[in-house]
């Protein structure tokens, strides 16, 4: 445990002392601010809708269909192909910790800093509704506000543990952020040409939160949507560490 924790500490690190990290959280943070703004000032223009009272729960679709999983696919690019690259992760080994508890530490890292940016993204999104004029979240109960993020938390860490497994067979950063992309893209468009795709991909689940807002969606469908993101990131974090632990670094 005292490898794993000192392990936890030195990725947390690295993340916060890698530029291009900061870069990304910085340009991030700043979207939600610069869409609330143009909606209020397209406004008067357009005749559109001002900055919506739920403007936390709507801005969620895009945190979790394109920005926090490019988030996670430069960060696992760096965690795994770079750093067998680099040679950094043989350095790594070398200390008193075991390859699972490096390849742990790696990955509830990732985890937290997905944690981290969904906790700013929605205090910058909520604050927009105080900055611009809307004092509450839109008929939403704090609560159900925190569910939503909840859930959006459980399915970018299980896709996180996709993309990490797939990690696995590169030694290119760059490789493997080509691949990624095409092949996220790809399993967001299959749904629309195989009907019940969706069901079974771990991909298709990005906008999961949208059930735990709805009043028709049962406890059982809740439940089963749960046991199956778990399953899938239990499985994947498995399959990545079976390959983890082979390779030569």
């Amino acid at each position: 445990m005292d490898g794993l924790s000192a392990g936890l500490r030195n990725e947390l690190q690295l993340m916060l002392y890698r530029k291009k990290t900061m870069v990304f959280l910085a340009v991030t943070l700043l979207i939600p601010l610069l869409l609330a703004a143009l909606f209020r000032a397209l406004h008067p223009v357009l005749g559109l809708a001002a900055v919506s009272s739920s403007y936390p729960v709507q801005m969620l679709e895009i945190y979790t269909l394109f920005l926090i999983p490019l988030f996670m696919l430069l960060e696992i690019a760096d965690l795994f192909p770079q750093e067998i690259s680099s040679r950094t992760l043989k350095l790594a080994l070398l200390r008193p910790i075991t390859r699972f508890g490096a390849y742990m530490a790696k990955f509830l890292a990732l985890g937290i800093s997905v944690g981290i940016l969904l906790i700013l993204l929605g205090t910058v999104s909520a604050l927009c509704n105080l900055g611009l004029g809307m004092a509450d979240t839109g008929g939403l109960p704090f609560f159900n506000l925190i569910k939503a993020y909840s859930a959006a938390f459980l399915s970018m860490v299980a896709l996180a543990a996709l993309f990490v497994c797939v990690a696995q067979f590169f030694r290119s950063a760059a490789g493997f952020m080509v691949f990624s992309i095409l092949i996220y893209a790809g399993v967001k468009a299959v749904p629309y040409f195989v009907k019940g795709f969706s069901y079974f991909s771990i991909a298709s689940y990005t906008d999961w939160y949208v059930l735990w807002l709805s009043h028709s969606a049962s406890a059982a469908r809740l439940a089963t949507g749960s046991v199956f993101l778990l399953s899938g990131m239990v499985l994947f974090l498995a399959l990545g560490f079976l390959l983890f632990d082979r390779r030569e670094v």
